[in-house]
C-alpha cells in the first residue's frame, strides 16, 4: 500500500526540519531581495495563546492552542524569532531562523512552556511530481516527552501485529521524508516502537487528497505517553486529530489480601486483582461523565460518574481495611526527563495504618511526609547503575523497605510503591515495589 519516496531535496529538507531548534546557519540575508510567506500554528501543551515576533516586531498576535494563523508576507531574511505568552513581555523561546525568498513556511510552536520548540516546516513541494490518484504524507514527532513511535496509516480493520509501520521508529523532534500513498480515507494509529499493543493514538478516519502534500504532526498528551495529531495540508487546511482516550491502572492495596474489581465506562479494567498488586496501564474512554465502579471482595465501594482528561494517565488506588476500603484517583505525570542522564522518581503510599513515609536514594531524602492514599511529586536525580533505595516511616527506626544495587536508567520514570494487603505471621506488613513506568 505504501512505498517510501525519497529524493536528495526531500532528504535535505527533512534533515533541516528534524533539528529540534531548526536554527539557521546562513542564507536568506538582508541583501537577498524578495519576500517570504509564513503562517503560525500553536501546538503547545500548556500555552493557551502565544505571540510570535521577528526581532522586536510582532508578526502573529494571540495565536490560540490548535489554531492556525493565516500566512503573511514580509522580507526574506535571517531572523531572530521570539515566542511569548500572548500579551506578556517575557520571551519564552528565541532562536535564529532563515526564511528564504519565494518560499512558504508553517511555523509550528510546540512543547510545554518550560521546554518550548519552534519548527519552520517548508511547504513548497511541486504537486506535479505526484501521480494522479496518489498523495504524499510526511510525519513530524513534535514531542520531547513521548519518545520514538511507530505510525500506521491503514485500512480500518488492519491488524497492526501483521502490518508494517508506514513510518517506524520516528524519534522525538524528527521530521520524516514523504511517503507515497493512494488518495483516500485511512485509519491512523500511533504505537510505541515495536509494540503494536502500545497504542498511543487511534483516529478512525483521516483523508489524504489527490495529488496533495501533507504533514502529520504528533504532539504529547498531558502525561507524556498518549499523543495527539494534527494534519497540515501544504499551504492548506489544518485538521486537529485529538486523542479521546486516557490511560488508567489499578493498584490493589486492601488489607488482608483484598480482591479489587474495577469497571470504567462499563468495561472491566481489573477483575479480582488480589492485594498487593499493581496492574498495567490500560486505555479508557476520556470524558466528563465516565462511569466508575469499584468493588472490594464483591461489595461496591464507589460507583458513579467521574471526569478523565484525554491524554492523561491515572492510578486508581484502592487501599485500607477490607471492611472500609478507600479509593483515590491519582494523576500520573509520566513525561520523560529532558536530559538523557536524569531520572524521575516518586513515592506512592498505599499502606493504610502506616505513618507518613520518606523515600531516600543513597541516604538522601527525595520525598518526605507522604501520607497514605497520596503520591509525592516527582524528584529528579542523576541516573546510576547501582543505588540504594529506602522507605522509612516517621515513627520507625528501621526501613520498611530497602533495595540495593538498583539500576536507575537515564531518561526514565520510576515509582516506588508501598502497598498493603500482605499478612506475615498474622500481622499486616507493608510491601515495597519499584515500578519502571517508562
Amino acid at each position: 500500500m505504501t512505498s517510501a519516496f525519497s529524493s536528495r531535496r526531500l532528504a535535505l529538507l527533512a534533515a533541516l526540519a528534524s533539528t529540534v531548534w531548526l536554527a539557521a546557519c546562513g542564507g536568506g540575508g538582508g541583501s537577498d531581495a524578495g519576500s517570504t510567506n509564513v503562517r503560525a500554528l500553536n501546538l503547545t501543551t500548556d500555552l493557551a495563546s502565544i505571540d510570535l515576533y521577528t526581532g522586536e516586531t510582532k508578526r502573529f498576535s494571540a495565536v490560540n492552542t490548535d489554531t492556525l494563523a493565516p500566512s503573511i508576507s514580509f522580507e526574506a531574511n535571517t531572523y531572530t524569532l521570539n515566542v511569548k505568552r500572548a500579551g506578556d513581555g517575557a520571551t519564552l523561546l528565541t532562536g535564529s531562523y532563515a526564511l528564504s525568498k519565494d518560499q512558504n513556511y508553517t511555523a509550528v510552536v510546540w512543547g510545554r512552556e518550560t521546554a518550548l520548540r519552534l519548527s519552520t516546516l517548508p511547504e513548497n513541494e511541486n504537486t506535479a511530481d505526484i501521480a494522479a490518484g496518489n498523495s504524499r504524507l510526511r510525519f513530524f514527532n513534535a514531542t520531547t516527552d513521548t519518545g520514538a513511535v511507530d505510525v500506521f496509516i491503514t485500512a480500518p480493520a488492519a491488524d497492526l501485529g501483521e502490518t508494517l509501520a508506514t513510518r517506524s521508529n520516528l524519534a522525538s523532534g524528527s521530521l520524516s521524508g514523504f511517503s507515497d500513498l493512494s488518495q483516500g480515507t485511512y485509519r491512523l494509529r500511533v504505537t510505541g516502537v515495536g509494540d503494536p499493543n502500545d497504542v498511543r493514538l487511534d483516529i478512525p478516519a483521516i483523508t489524504l487528497k489527490d495529488k496533495g502534500y501533507a504533514t502529520l504532526v504528533l504532539t504529547a498528551g498531558a502525561s507524556g505517553v498518549l499523543v495527539n495529531g494534527t494534519l497540515i495540508e501544504q499551504q492548506g487546511a489544518v485538521t486537529t486529530l485529538k486523542n479521546t482516550k486516557a490511560r488508567m491502572r489499578v493498584v490493589a492495596s486492601v488489607n488482608s489480601g483484598g480482591n479489587v474489581n474495577v469497571a470504567v465506562g462499563g468495561r472491566t479494567l481489573a477483575g479480582g486483582l488480589r492485594s498487593p498488586s499493581v496492574g498495567p496501564y490500560t486505555l479508557v474512554d476520556a470524558g466528563t461523565a465516565v462511569d466508575l465502579t469499584v468493588r472490594v471482595n464483591g461489595g461496591v465501594v464507589t460507583s458513579g460518574d467521574r471526569s478523565f482528561v484525554a491524554g492523561t494517565d491515572y492510578t486508581l488506588l484502592t487501599y485500607g481495611p477490607a471492611t472500609t476500603p478507600e479509593v483515590a484517583v491519582l494523576t500520573d505525570d509520566n513525561r520523560l526527563p529532558t536530559a538523557a542522564t536524569r531520572v524521575k522518581v516518586r513515592l506512592l503510599h498505599a499502606a493504610a495504618g502506616t505513618d507518613p513515609l520518606t523515600l531516600s536514594i543513597d541516604y538522601l531524602a527525595l520525598a518526605s511526609d507522604i501520607v497514605a492514599g497520596t503520591v509525592s511529586p516527582f524528584a529528579t536525580t542523576n541516573s546510576n547503575s547501582s543505588v540504594r533505595i529506602d522507605v522509612n516511616s516517621a515513627a520507625g527506626v528501621t526501613s520498611l523497605f530497602s533495595a540495593t544495587g538498583v539500576n536507575l536508567q537515564g531518561q526514565s520514570v520510576y515509582t516506588v510503591l508501598m502497598l498493603g494487603g500482605n499478612v506475615v505471621g498474622g500481622v499486616e506488613t507493608p510491601t515495597g515495589v519499584i515500578r519502571k513506568e517508562r
